[in-house]
């Protein structure tokens, strides 16, 4: 073939031009890197996207361009109809005289070729396209040829290629079509490898799905084909499973085993040309083969875009590294921007590490992997000891993430990292972290002792909220303190080492929680009805206090037709403002948001906006509240609980009155409980306080981005989430000078990441164990009994809150709640979540709102909105009913 230079519109898959995506779409740049690489790739030529390019050049062509991309992704009708109509046009253009004769020099009319469409935004890290574009097979002359390159041409508007591009954000005018046009293997066997296994997401085990001839029955999967699983490191066949019978080896009999479609031989060639297609790429990568006449030929190679990213940075050693999620821990599984991870990423391995004794930059390591920050817990999983204690404490607060960790333990506990709980820590620091915390131990054990004898106790939750809140302003006084936008920055990162110390101390408070149910227990054993009554109602609790006042502002609107009429209007706050008793209710509501517009949903994810910033979800709350509630409601709720409380504690005198030394144990009941349920009622407050200091971390972090914005350093000042803390310090020096970052590249790795479930548990390797299946045979979902008590309604999936209404007595279904989300339990009758345990946030609410509530992995995948269930918070189990 004729080699032609890259002004051309046909050029050969040899040549540098020929790995230019822009001229050949991923597809034909791709194959141009792989026989550059010297794999064995069938001859062929690229139809290239300046012939795209001249097709479009048509006025109604570029107007239906336009149109298209103004359509709301969620108008699927107008879609298809604009695409089905581009598609027609474009295939009625008649390619131009020179690139047909160009095609018909590279043509031989002897041979059988394949047409592969080929697209700019195709074959990409971070959106694969995989099957969205037309491929021709069995393509015989030069008019078959011709119409195949019509045809994949116009495939860029098939309806799933469009619906893939709008939910990828990728502008259909930004796009361009090549086609790769190449002589078809006549193949004996054909399949697909993964140079990671796609199941468990292991970065060293290579999967390979093979049947006998064409590929696309395998790609299709209109075959069930054999699968090989190949160990990459040793070379190892650990599993060949053949197709369509129940028969499978552990690969070590080789070519004696009968029915099977590869022979060892070829197992190891596949692999060992993966291998090679993997480091050119540099990523893992799914790659297409074919064998014909005894040789082997790689058809196509992309990346594998479905896989959990490997956490990074990696550990500094060859060994196995577990690692478990920080973010499933605060229960806040969404992926995060690279500002907000780098931000927890420092707290959870540097902040926190050196406020316990760690003097290593990174402290206990802590890492990032799809926006979510994990944490290595390798030395815990790996001890008898340590591991039961993680197990133990995991059962308070993500028992699901036990087997997980346990399989990893029992499986490759051998593989495991040795390395000790103690690597960095500083006997100097960790001396001088002591030092400043006996004082505060001191104060608890006093504590004690003094609320035995006195009722000191009875201020501890009014003492604790204006802790946080004199915390919360001196911290913010100081980083507004700083002249410039970087020194801000600068304070900011640093104040959260004090809050961490100041958290820790606030802390010891809550012994006092432990001494008294432990004393409770000892007085009374076997009462834990009585136990769980008495968790509820602490009017007291920062979050139980939001919740009345805003039905406090409920009630407001209550008072006011108008305004009643206005909110169900979906009126905002300046509207009805102007209706009668409108001001009144503004002003309510202001002041509601005045004490806590810094809260939000998902409140460590601080790139989201406030309660302040954006007012819409609470209104919401207020608005079915007035549809379905009656006044007072909130306040009559927590005074019901309030008695049941009082009535368990009778209960446990009468219990302690009927034990040895009964006089005296009814005696210490009312006081120890009276001083259980004060201190239980701070147990949320540090929280309370740092959600302040990370409303300030949003406003800083806003305000350089729009400084940086105004002096040229960036586009567009929302960019700002995409640095991390180093870059962002880094651009404030230089404002005016863009720091050398891929934006585009991180917008799109964080889009991609946004799509993908994160694991609780991953290794370093990449690998995500799922552990045991839990054996039911319950109609629904077993999960954790977090709040006793059986609700039965219609289930509402609430995956924003921002933009969610519950009516009252639904049951409340999402992954994961926080404070931000309390505005919804006004009127919930049960809460189902994906993470979380007995003492999280969604659970310790639910109990003190007196609802009952479950942890269910995959509830909200398992859950439709509208579905009848029966949440049993005292069994664990959500049950599915029947209709009606």
């Amino acid at each position: 073939m004729e080699t032609l230079e890259p002004k051309h519109s046909v050029l050969p898959l040899t040549g540098a031009a020929a790995a230019d995506a822009t001229l050949t779409g991923g597809k034909g740049a791709n194959l141009a890197r792989l026989i550059d690489a010297g794999l064995p790739v069938p001859d062929g030529f690229c139809v290239t996207t300046a012939v795209y390019d001249r097709l479009v050049a048509d006025a109604e062509i570029e107007a239906l361009i336009a149109d298209l991309e103004d359509v709301d992704p969620t108008a699927t009708g107008r879609q298809r109809a604009l695409a089905g109509e581009l598609r027609d046009r474009l295939r009625e253009r008649p390619l131009p005289a020179d690139v047909r004769e160009a095609i018909a020099d590279a043509v031989d009319d002897d041979a059988v070729y394949v047409a592969r469409s080929s697209a700019t935004a195709e074959d990409l890290p971070s959106a694969s396209f995989a099957g969205q574009h037309e491929t021709e097979l069995e393509l015989e002359g030069l008019e078959a040829v011709l119409d195949a390159v019509s045809a994949c041409m116009a495939s860029l508007f098939t309806d799933r290629a469009v619906a893939y591009r709008a939910t990828n954000d990728v502008p259909h005018g930004d796009v361009s079509m090549a086609v790769v046009v190449q002589r078809m293997v006549d193949a004996d066997a054909s399949g697909v490898l993964f140079t990671a296994d796609p199941t468990s997401g292991r970065r060293t085990v290579a999967s390979i799905d093979a049947a006998a001839g064409l590929g696309e029955s395998v790609v299709s999967g209109t075959v069930t084909a054999d699968n090989v699983r190949v160990d990459r490191e040793s070379g190892e066949i650990l599993e060949y499973r053949v197709g369509d019978r129940d028969e499978s080896n552990d690969g070590r009999s080789g070519d004696s085993h009968r029915g099977r479609v590869l022979s060892d031989e070829q197992v190891t060639t596949l692999v060992s040309y993966a291998d090679a297609i993997e480091r050119l790429f540099d990523t893992p990568q799914d790659v297409e083969w074919s064998v014909a006449d005894g040789r082997l030929w790689v058809l196509q190679s992309r990346p594998i875009t479905t896989l959990f990213p490997v956490p990074s940075p990696p550990p500094d050693d060859d060994a196995l590294h577990v690692y478990y999620s920080f973010n499933h821990r605060q229960g806040m599984t969404e992926s995060m921007p690279p500002l907000v991870a780098d931000h927890w990423r420092r707290v959870t391995a540097t902040t926190l590490g050196r406020v316990v004794g760690y003097d290593l930059p990174t402290g206990p390591v802590s890492t990032t992997a799809g926006g979510i920050v994990y944490m290595d817990v390798t030395p815990l999983v790996r001890s008898d000891r340590l591991s039961a204690r993680l197990f133990a404490s995991l059962e308070e607060v993500d028992r699901a993430a036990i087997p997980p960790l346990e399989e990893v333990r029992e499986r490759r506990g051998d593989e495991l990292a040795d390395i000790s709980l103690l690597r960095g820590v500083s006997p100097t620091r960790t001396l001088s972290t002591a030092g400043r915390l006996l004082p505060a131990v001191g104060r608890s054990i006093r504590a004690i002792v003094r609320g035995l004898v006195s009722r000191s106790y009875e201020g501890v939750p009014r003492r604790s909220r204006e802790w946080a809140d004199r915390l919360a302003e001196r911290l913010i006084r100081g980083v507004r303190g700083g002249e410039t936008h970087r020194d801000r920055i600068r304070i900011l990162l640093e104040t959260y080492e004090e809050i961490a110390f100041e958290g820790v101390t606030q802390a010891f408070k809550l012994w006092n929680v432990y001494v008294y149910r432990a004393a409770l227990k000892r007085l009374c054993p076997g009462a834990d009805e009585e136990f769980e009554a008495l968790g509820r109602g602490l009017r007291e609790n920062v979050t139980t206090a939001m919740m009345l006042e805003l039905g406090d502002v409920t009630d407001v609107a209550r008072d006011h037709p108008a305004v009643e009429q206005a909110l169900s209007d979906g009126r905002d706050l300046e509207e009805i403002r102007e209706v009668e008793g409108g001001e009144a209710f503004v002003a309510a509501f202001e002041d509601f948001l005045d004490e806590y517009g810094f809260r939000a949903p998902a409140e460590i994810e601080f790139s989201r906006p406030r309660y302040r910033e954006d007012p819409s979800p609470l209104l919401e709350t207020v608005r079915a509240s007035l549809e379905t509630g009656e006044r007072g409601d909130h306040r009559r709720r927590v005074d019901r609980l309030e008695a049941e409380a009082e009535a368990a504690i009778e209960r446990l005198e009468r219990r302690a009155a009927q034990a040895a030394f009964g006089s005296i144990r009814r005696r210490l009941v009312r006081p120890f409980a009276a001083r259980y349920r004060s201190y239980l009622s701070m147990r949320e407050t540090p929280k309370y306080a740092l959600s302040q200091l990370l409303d300030e971390t949003r406003r800083q972090v806003l305000a350089a981005g729009e400084h940086l914005e105004r002096e040229g350093g960036l586009d567009d000042a929302a960019d700002v989430w995409l640095y991390d803390f180093d870059e962002l310090l880094s651009a404030l020096a230089s404002p005016a000078e863009p720091i050398d970052v891929d934006l585009d590249a991180r917008r799109a790795e964080h889009r991609r990441n946004r799509q993908l479930r994160a694991p609780r548990v991953i290794a370093s390797d990449g690998e995500i164990p799922r552990g045991a299946a839990a054996d039911t045979d319950v109609d629904g979902l077993v999960g954790t009994p977090t709040s006793d008590g059986i609700a039965e309604g219609v289930a509402c999936v609430v995956h924003d809150p921002g933009n969610a209404t519950l009516e009252r007595g639904e049951i409340l279904v999402a992954p994961h709640t926080d404070p931000g989300w309390t505005p919804l339990f006004l009127n919930a009758a049960g809460l189902v979540t994906d993470v979380g345990g007995v003492m999280t946030h969604g659970s310790l609410v639910a109990r003190e709102y007196g609802i009952p509530s479950v942890v269910a992995a995959e509830a909200t995948r398992e859950i439709d909105t509208g579905d009848r269930i029966r949440v049993d918070g005292t069994r664990g189990v959500v049950e599915f009913l029947e209709d009606g």
